[in-house]
């Protein structure tokens, strides 16, 4: 028997003992995952509350901007690819005929954090020997899936604009999810668990926004004393208090009795006690801050100075702080190439057919370690991997970065356009700019080697004559 998280028995998807169908979940799916309550929580309230968050909670929404231009920035290209003029050929037009960088910084990494799940559908028509436009669809407009865990997914399916169905079958469509656990093949928003710190946040906010409006409003209290036993005086207080009756928005005056006691000598007061922010002030920071780095950590394990919440963080707790972030931005550009990789490779399918081969290059390093041997082999469109360039996220600074640089390129142990692009430098862009200039990439360039650094800070040719000597 086969229990899962929760303690539950799983079942067997069919009666006999294969595994067409699959283990699953004690649970009636009935084909539809999306309308299921699973471990308490539903998945379409879920993505709702998420999506709600993104565009009504500030905090919330701010933090998963700033998870976006972490994860993708504007540095999102491809770099050479090492098949033959047809593959290099498809992959330049599927990116200009979808413009896939605008379309993964703007749409797809905001989207994989909202709704944890991408469904890339390609034309129902004939699109012909061209580059085919793709879309991706709204999961949270009455998607449904088939799958299996013998042949994976092999439908997808939502209703157009009439509201009739409409399916995309296998090689068709391209899905990823995150945490898609257990055979379930739906996934979950990425950012789902910043959703309830974030509206914690701004409960609390508006908490001491309202009692700062209310102190402001009251200009003072006034109090009128009043003889229960004579009735012009109930009359006075009555007409005193009719005058600030009704707070005006700039602010008034609060009315309370004091009555006389039967003794004539005691007197007995109302009283009202006053919110005063400041007296718990710094209770409330402290509780607002504590909200914002749930906020950031839920989203995309985020250090807390990242939500503008610096508290006692140092450079050293900084840094180690980021180290979190950056396995989760790894993770996901992993989701992202994935899901390119096979958008790619379906797009050479619908073009050339399946059984397609292409020509790879691959260097093969013989035994002395020194000398290289060029390879090619004809693969399947499956096996073509793309170098999709994401933005580089690390702990080094500016001078680790140089200091690695330069002792890599003294020993040989990397490449020139891999040196380049592990300091932010685009290697195929600037080859191309260099040409234009006659200079060859990756060569040291003869005048700028002739420019030293002298101890006195200015700059002299080590060959020529030193300033400060004697004439």
């Amino acid at each position: 028997m086969l229990y899962g998280p929760d303690g539950s028995l799983l079942e067997e998807g069919s009666t006999e003992t294969s595994l067409y169908n699959g283990w699953r979940e004690g649970l009636p799916w009935d084909g539809n995952y999306s309308r299921n309550r699973i471990y308490g929580v539903n998945r379409d309230e879920v993505r709702r509350r998420t999506r709600t968050a993104f565009f009504v909670n500030p905090m919330f929404g701010a933090i998963a901007e700033l998870a976006v231009g972490l994860l993708i920035g504007d540095n999102f290209t491809y770099a050479p690819l090492n098949a033959d003029k047809t593959a290099q050929t498809a992959l330049a037009e599927f990116w200009d005929a979808n413009d896939l960088g605008n379309l993964v910084a703007n749409q797809l990494v905001t989207q994989y954090l909202l709704d944890g799940e991408l469904c890339a559908v390609f034309p129902l028509g004939e699109v012909g020997d061209q580059a085919a436009r793709i879309a991706h669809l709204d999961v949270d407009r009455g998607l449904t899936l088939k799958s299996s865990v013998a042949e994976g997914l092999t439908r997808v399916t939502t209703s157009d604009a009439d509201g009739d169905p409409v399916s995309w079958e296998a090689g068709q469509f391209v899905w990823t999810a995150h945490n898609a656990l257990w055979n379930d093949p739906r996934g979950w928003p990425v950012a789902m668990r910043g959703v309830g710190p974030a509206d914690k946040y701004m409960e609390l906010l508006q908490h001491r926004v309202n009692t700062h409006d209310l102190q402001g409003r009251i200009l003072g209290v006034q109090k009128v004393f009043v003889d229960r036993k004579d009735d012009n005086s109930k009359a006075m207080y009555q007409q005193k208090a009719a005058a600030y009756r009704h707070l005006p928005r700039k602010g008034g005056i609060l009315t309370l009795a004091k009555v006389i006691a039967d003794d004539g000598k005691t007197v007995i007061s109302d009283e009202i006690d006053f919110a005063t922010p400041a007296a718990g002030a710094a209770n409330a920071e402290k509780d607002l801050k504590a909200f914002a780095r749930l906020i950031a950590l839920s989203v995309l394990a985020l250090p807390e100075h990242y939500a503008g919440e610096g508290g006692s963080t140092t450079r050293t707790t900084a840094d180690s702080m980021t180290l979190p972030a950056i396995r989760q931005v790894q993770r996901i550009h992993a989701a992202l190439r994935s899901h390119l990789d096979r958008l790619y490779r379906a797009e050479l399918k619908r073009r050339y057919g399946p059984g397609r081969l292409y020509t790879v290059t691959t260097w093969e390093v013989q035994q002395d370690g020194k000398t290289r041997k060029k390879r090619t082999k004809r693969v399947r469109a499956d096996q073509i991997e793309v170098p999709w360039v994401f933005p580089q996220i690390t702990q080094d600074s500016l001078s680790e970065l140089l200091a690695r640089a330069e002792a890599a390129a003294r020993n040989n142990w990397a490449s020139p356009q891999t040196l380049s692009g592990s300091l932010g430098f685009d290697p195929a862009e600037e080859s191309d700019r260099l040409a234009a200039v006659g200079m060859n990439f990756g060569q040291p360039n003869p005048q700028a080697a002739r420019v030293t650094t002298q101890p006195d800070g200015k700059g002299g040719d080590p060959g020529g004559p030193d300033p400060n000597a004697d004439p």
